[in-house]
């Protein structure tokens, strides 16, 4: 699933290719996929782009919000006047658009296209009323680089008994964090997967913090993490993949060179990534 540094690559993409585009029409290929009333949005102009942990708000400039969340395996892939020249996609799929995956297409009136594809069928764009995004955005616990600060995730770890990975993936704790960057955090900070998260010390909490606001700066250093369906804008692959540290690393040696093994385990139903040598 996308997570915040993938959904973040998106916001920074699409905010240079679509604000101020009006949209022209919707075509909707599968109704699971578009929640409301499309002419709502029709003739209306973009006119910001935000994100809440890993969901995308696109305001118009009537009001109303498109709100769009990739879930397992969505993707918005642009095409248009501000594509690069010479793209280099990799998935064939994307070399023809729409493909069998588009579930909904925004045609904007420069003739510009965003395609919404999404192979699970579990992602959905919706119409809301702007003053509503509240309303999507409520379960969210508090986000790194916004209104998570030290203070608060120590609180988040103190008040739980589950292990520390589970509640850093925990959306209603901190939003926007995933598997692959809890695993990569945990590695950095040397902290087991099963630690109880309040069994860890004041000192390692603010470690713990700081390397997960690392990997997440990282991540979308790097463009974002295209192991499964995750593409950018234009259809092209991240690279955090090339940088991981643990995650889908099992049997491989640690990469502090410890002398260990990637040990993989599973943790709410995750694969669980970790040197049993570093993290103890």
């Amino acid at each position: 699933m996308p997570e915040l540094p993938e959904v973040e690559t998106l916001r920074l993409q699409l905010s240079n290719l679509i604000i101020g585009q009006t949209i022209k029409d919707i075509k909707i290929f599968k109704n699971k996929s578009f929640i409301g009333d499309p002419h709502l949005a029709i003739g209306a102009k973009i006119k910001d782009i935000r994100r809440f942990a890993k969901i995308l708000i696109l305001d118009l400039s009537n009001d109303f919000s498109l709100a769009i969340h990739l879930k397992l395996s969505g993707q918005l892939i642009y095409r248009g006047s501000k594509q690069p020249k010479k793209l280099e996609v990799s998935d064939p799929l994307l070399h023809t658009l729409p493909n069998k995956h588009t579930r909904v297409i925004i045609n904007f009136a420069s003739g510009d296209i965003l395609y919404f594809n999404d192979l699970r069928i579990f992602g959905w764009v919706k119409v809301i009323k702007s003053t509503n995004v509240k309303d999507v955005i409520k379960h969210l616990g508090p986000e790194p680089f916004k209104d998570l600060t030290l203070a608060k995730f120590r609180e988040i770890l103190q008040s739980s008994k589950k292990p520390v990975k589970l509640v850093l993936m925990d959306q209603e704790k901190i939003a926007g964090v995933g598997n692959i960057y809890a695993n990569d955090a945990l590695f950095l900070a040397r902290i087991h997967p099963k630690t109880p998260a309040n069994k860890i010390s004041e000192k390692t909490a603010e470690l713990l913090y700081l390397k997960l606001l690392k990997v997440l700066k990282d991540g979308i250093k790097w463009g974002g993490a295209s192991e499964n369906n995750f593409r950018d804008a234009f259809g092209r692959m991240g690279k955090v993949q090339e940088h991981f540290l643990v995650y889908g690393k099992e049997g491989e040696n640690c990469p502090d060179g410890c002398g260990g093994k990637i040990k993989r385990i599973s943790l709410g139903g995750r694969g669980t990534f970790f040197c049993p040598r570093c993290q103890r």
